[in-house]
């Protein structure tokens, strides 16, 4: 039972992490909201590296849904996103980001690090 329990845990900080970066991500338009922006996914990091050292979310979940937890798989995440994504007509092309203001094109590959996998 305490499995189910964890699990429960662990997937409520991902759904409320996911709500609360979207607000910050939703309202970026220029270089202070783009800050601010990576100021809130820098202590989302925090949040789940503090949660994780006081019960661990085990071999298989992440707290606050990252999934990648180094930075070398952060930004190859990121990269994977932005070349990858696909919107059913746009495979495999990064310029689907094209028509986002640049600050939010950033933002979204940025935060695309925390959890493609």
């Amino acid at each position: 039972m305490a499995d189910v329990e964890l699990w429960d845990e662990v997937n409520k900080s991902g759904a409320a992490s996911s709500a609360q970066l979207s607000l910050f991500l939703d309202s970026v338009q220029d270089l202070p909201s783009f800050v601010r922006f990576i100021d809130a996914l820098h202590k989302d990091r925090a949040d789940a590296d503090r949660k994780e050292a006081g019960r661990s979310a085990g071999s298989h979940s992440s707290w606050n849904g990252w999934e990648n937890g180094s930075i070398a798989d952060f930004l190859e995440a990121a990269v994977a996103w932005a070349t990858t994504w696909t919107d059913d007509s746009r495979r495999g092309d990064p310029a689907h980001l094209a028509d986002d203001n640049p600050w939010k094109a950033a933002a979204r590959i940025i935060y695309a690090g925390k959890y493609y996998e």
